[in-house]
C-alpha cells in the first residue's frame, strides 16, 4: 500500500466515528493552518502595533486565527505590505474551507440528533408509569380508560413503544385524547422500536414502571391481517424479551393472547403472576351471554368502565365474625360480591352463611376504593319480597348467528353450553361455513347445527330465514380480508335489515362492533345491544393494569363455571311498586344470589334506552313495573 492509501484509510475511519471526531479533525486542521500561517507571518512580514513595536508570537497567532475564522478581518488590517496581505489572504481562504466544513458537520450532527428525537430513540425518564408494548386499534380505548382512571393522579404517564413513526403516533394519540378524554392530565410518551428487541425495551424504563401491557398485533408491516397464531408468535417473542430485560425485578404484566392454545406456552414464559387476557374466549363468551340476555352488555360496560362504579378488593377487619349475607346490608353505597381469604382463595360469592375470618378481604363494587365503607343498615320491606318459587325448567330455543367470524367455532361451543337439550342453531355467513365447521356439529351436546353459506347484507338471504321465529339473533363481524371500518359497515347494514324485518315482532339482537364510533352510528334512534369487542378487551386490560388483584375476579366473573351475571324479571324478587333496593338485595340473597343493579323498560313495554344501573344505594326507593329487570350474580 502507498502512503496515500494508508492516509485515506485513516481519514475514512475518523470520518466514520461521527460528528465529534469530525469536529476534532477540523480543529486539528485549523490549528495547523494557524500555526503555519503565524510562523510564516512572524518570519516574513511581522505586523506592528500602533506604537510601532513588532507583535510577539502570541499576537501574530491571534491575528492569524481571526483571519482564518473571519474573512472580514482582511479588510480592516490597515496594513499595506503585500507579503502580509498575501499571507493573510491564504490563511483566510483556508479558513473559509475549514469554517464551511465545520458548519456542514455541525448541521449534519444537529440534523441526525433531531432525527433521533423525532424517531423517539431517547431513554424515558419516568417513574410509576404504564408501558404499552405494540400497536393496534385497541390502543385508543385503552388510553381513554387509563386517562379516566388517572384523571385525579398528578403526573400520570403512559409510555407507548411501537414500530411506527413517532410523529404519526403522537398526532393520532393527541387527536384521540382531545376528542374523547377532555380535562385529563395524562401524558402519553411515544418511542419507536420493536417490543421484541432488548435494546428497544431499555428505552421505556421497565424497572420503574407500574404495569406493562402487551398488545397483540392485528396487521403485518405490509398491512395484511395477522392470523391468531402469527399475532401470538409476536406476543411470545415480546414476553421472552421482557423476561430477559426484567430479570431480577418484578413487573406487573398484562398480556393479550388471541388463541387460547397459546396460553400454556405464554404461562411457561411469564409464570403465574402475569395476567393473560384471552381475547378470543373473552369476546366469544360475552357475546353469547349478552346475546341471550338483553341489557347485559350495558352491565359489563358499567363494571369495566372507569367512569362509573368498578370492582375493588379491600380489607375490612370490622367484619370478622359477621355472616356474608348480613355483611351485604352493612354496605349502603357499595355492593358486596365476594371474599378473598387470607391465603388468597377467591370466593365469588362464598356460602352466604359463612362468617368473615381474620385476614379476609372484601370484593365489592363501588365508585372508588375509598367509598368501600360500612355505611349501611338493613332496610327491608318484608311484605314486598316475592315468594321463592321452583326454578324454571330450561326450554329449548332457536338462535340465529349471522356472520362467518374467525371466532365462530368458539362462539358456537359457548352457545351450546348455555342451551337446553333440543335447541337449534342456524349459522349464515360468507364462504362455506358448512365446510369449515362440518366437524363441529357432532361435538355439540345440546343443540343441532344448521350451517348455510350466504351474504348477511343481502336482504333476500335474510328474508328467507324467518328471523321472527328465532329467540335470539347474534350478528358477528366478518373481518377476513376487510378493514375494521368495512367489517362494521357490513354489520350495520345487516342490522338495519333486521330492524326492518322484525319491526312488528321484535327479536333480541346482539351485534359485534369493532370501533366504538361505529356503535354510535348503528344505535341512532334504536335500542340494540352491542359488544364493542376491541373496547371490551381494552377495558379488561386497563382494569387489570390499574388493579392487579382484579385479574382473578374478572376471570371468575366471566367464566362458564360458578356464578355469572344474569338479567332476570323483577317479579322473581319483589312485587311491582315502590321498594328500596335493599329489599331487592334481601330477596336475591334468599334465592342464593347477589343483586348488583336493575334495568328499567319504557311504558309501552319496549326498552327505552335506559342503561343498566349498577350499584345503586340500598336506601334508594325505586318504583318497579312488571317488565323491569334485576341484575344478579347467580348460578345458572
Amino acid at each position: 500500500m502507498s502512503w496515500k492509501d494508508r492516509l485515506r484509510y485513516k481519514f475514512d475511519n475518523v470520518m466514520a466515528r461521527g460528528v465529534v471526531a469530525q469536529v476534532l479533525l477540523l480543529a486539528v486542521v485549523t490549528a495547523a493552518l494557524v500555526v503555519v500561517g503565524a510562523a510564516a507571518t512572524f518570519v516574513l512580514a511581522r505586523p506592528q502595533d500602533d506604537a510601532g513595536s513588532d507583535d510577539n508570537v502570541l499576537q501574530v497567532m491571534w491575528l492569524t486565527l481571526m483571519h482564518a475564522l473571519d474573512p472580514g478581518m482582511i479588510g480592516g488590517d490597515g496594513v499595506t505590505e503585500w507579503v502580509y496581505l498575501l499571507l493573510m489572504l491564504a490563511v483566510t481562504i483556508g479558513g473559509i474551507f475549514v469554517v464551511s466544513a465545520l458548519i456542514g458537520v455541525l448541521n449534519q450532527g444537529f440534523g441526525e440528533r433531531l432525527e433521533d428525537l423525532r424517531r423517539g430513540r431517547s431513554r424515558v425518564v419516568e417513574h410509576g408509569h404504564t408501558v404499552i408494548l405494540g400497536w393496534s386499534t385497541k390502543i385508543f380505548p385503552l388510553l381513554s380508560e387509563l386517562a379516566e382512571a388517572n384523571r385525579n393522579v398528578r403526573g400520570a404517564c403512559v409510555v407507548v413503544l411501537a414500530d411506527r413513526d413517532k410523529v404519526e403516533m403522537d398526532s393520532e394519540i393527541a387527536a384521540f385524547l382531545a376528542a374523547t378524554a377532555e380535562g385529563t392530565s395524562l401524558r402519553v410518551v411515544t418511542r419507536r422500536g420493536e417490543a421484541q428487541a432488548v435494546d428497544d425495551l431499555a428505552l421505556v424504563a421497565l424497572d420503574r414502571c407500574k404495569a406493562v401491557v402487551v398488545l397483540a398485533p392485528e396487521r403485518h408491516p405490509d398491512g395484511t391481517a395477522t392470523t391468531p397464531s402469527e399475532a401470538d408468535a409476536v406476543v411470545l417473542k415480546t414476553l421472552l424479551a421482557l423476561r430477559k430485560v426484567t430479570a431480577g425485578h418484578a413487573v406487573h404484566l398484562v398480556t393479550e393472547i388471541v388463541d387460547e392454545r397459546t396460553a400454556p406456552v405464554a404461562r411457561m414464559v411469564v409464570g403465574d403472576a402475569a395476567a393473560l387476557v384471552l381475547t378470543g374466549p373473552l369476546v366469544s363468551r360475552l357475546l353469547v351471554q349478552t346475546g341471550r340476555q338483553s341489557g347485559l352488555s350495558d352491565v359489563y360496560g358499567e363494571l369495566l368502565d372507569f367512569a362509573g362504579s368498578e370492582i375493588y378488593v379491600t380489607p375490612e377487619p370490622r367484619l370478622a365474625g359477621v355472616r356474608f349475607r348480613d355483611a351485604v346490608h352493612r354496605y349502603g353505597s357499595s355492593t358486596l360480591l365476594g371474599v378473598v381469604t387470607a391465603d388468597g382463595t377467591l370466593m365469588l360469592p362464598p356460602d352466604l352463611d359463612r362468617p368473615f375470618a381474620a385476614g379476609d378481604q372484601v370484593v365489592a363494587i363501588s365508585e372508588d376504593d375509598d367509598t368501600v365503607v360500612l355505611d349501611g343498615t338493613p332496610d327491608v320491606d318484608e311484605a314486598a319480597i316475592a315468594v321463592v318459587g321452583p326454578p324454571r325448567a330450561p326450554e329449548a330455543e332457536r338462535t340465529l348467528v349471522l356472520g362467518a367470524s374467525p371466532r365462530l367455532d368458539l362462539i358456537l361451543r359457548e352457545l351450546d353450553g348455555f342451551m337446553a337439550p333440543g335447541s337449534a342453531i342456524v349459522v349464515v355467513g360468507e364462504g362455506r361455513p358448512d365446510v369449515a365447521l362440518a366437524g363441529l356439529a357432532p361435538q355439540l351436546a345440546h343443540a343441532t347445527l344448521d350451517l348455510r353459506p350466504g351474504d348477511v347484507t343481502d336482504r333476500s338471504v335474510l328474508d328467507g330465514l324467518d328471523v321472527g321465529g328465532f329467540d335470539h339473533v347474534i350478528v358477528l363481524s366478518e373481518t377476513d380480508g376487510r378493514s375494521q371500518d368495512m367489517a362494521d359497515a357490513r354489520t350495520i347494514v345487516a342490522l338495519l335489515h333486521l330492524r326492518d324485518i322484525t319491526r312488528d315482532a321484535p327479536v333480541p339482537v346482539i351485534s359485534e362492533i369493532l370501533d366504538a364510533r361505529n356503535r354510535d352510528l348503528a344505535s341512532t334512534g334504536e335500542r340494540d345491544d352491542f359488544i364493542v369487542s376491541n373496547r371490551l378487551v381494552s377495558l379488561v386490560m386497563s382494569q387489570i393494569a390499574e388493579n392487579p388483584h382484579l385479574a382473578a375476579v374478572l376471570d371468575e366473573l366471566m367464566s362458564k363455571q360458578g356464578h355469572e351475571l344474569y338479567v332476570r324479571p323483577v317479579t322473581d324478587y319483589v312485587t311491582p311498586g315502590e321498594v328500596t333496593f335493599g329489599t331487592v338485595c334481601e330477596a336475591a340473597l334468599r334465592r342464593g344470589e347477589i343483586a348488583i343493579g336493575y334495568r328499567s323498560v319504557g311504558r309501552n313495554g319496549q326498552e327505552d334506552g335506559l342503561a343498566a344501573i349498577v350499584n345503586p344505594a340500598k336506601g334508594t326507593r325505586l318504583t318497579f313495573t312488571a317488565d323491569d329487570k334485576v341484575v344478579v350474580l347467580a348460578e345458572a
